[in-house]
């Protein structure tokens, strides 16, 4: 997968790379940091310019956020009402909006960058909410920026790394998102031993 994104990115340049990582930003499963990090690499040789392939890789990234963000805000009825065979991942649904509604912004925000791999759930999610279009687009734009620029930055500084570098990535990807799993996990626990606790001294 990984040399068929690179691949396609080799021939078709920034406009590629606008379609590939706005394709990986809704949800759909794509080496859009390692191709951050050869595209860096890239520009860093003399290839690429720097702000050009910057502000491709930004406009893909903020149009596919919003993507899932329009599909949660405009199907959030519909895809809950299909959702009535499946009360489990009904009930995942409704408490993942209920983290965006709790923390807003800051959980757009470092979905972007420090918890990318969640990045997709939380635009459905803030879409679901109701989140304000305005404040997502804000927080959305920050958070972006800096997972654009850093990735670009790291791979124009290990160019002739960059094959390790990219392992390194990849692994800390899925160590990031199994983090931010288990803690979502881990909360929601904690919040059902304190109702179960709640109760129990009610009752």
């Amino acid at each position: 997968m990984t040399e068929t994104i690179l691949s396609i990115f080799s021939v078709y340049g920034a406009p590629a790379l606008f379609v590939i990582v706005a394709a990986g930003q809704f949800g759909v499963p794509l080496p859009t940091s390692i191709l951050l990090l050869t595209a860096g690499a890239l520009q860093a040789n003399g290839d690429l310019s720097f702000w050009q392939i910057f502000s491709w890789a930004l406009a893909g990234a903020v149009t596919g956020d919003h993507v899932g963000y329009a599909t949660g805000r405009f199907a959030g009825a519909a895809m809950r009402d299909n959702l009535e065979r499946w009360p489990k991942l009904r009930d995942s649904l409704d408490k993942a909006e209920a983290l965006t509604r709790k923390w807003g912004d800051g959980s757009i925000f470092l979905s972007r960058w420090l918890f990318s791999p969640v990045g997709p759930y939380v635009n459905l999610t803030s879409g679901l909410s109701l989140h304000p279009l305005y404040r997502f687009t804000f927080a959305d734009i920050a958070g972006e920026v800096i997972w654009i620029g850093t990735y670009l930055s790291l791979g124009a500084l290990f160019a002739e790394s960059i094959g390790e570098i990219a392992d390194i990535v990849a692994n800390a990807a899925w160590m990031i998102g199994a983090g931010a799993i288990t803690a979502l996990l881990g909360w929601q626990l904690a919040v059902r031993i304190r109702r179960i606790r709640a109760a129990g001294k009610t009752g």
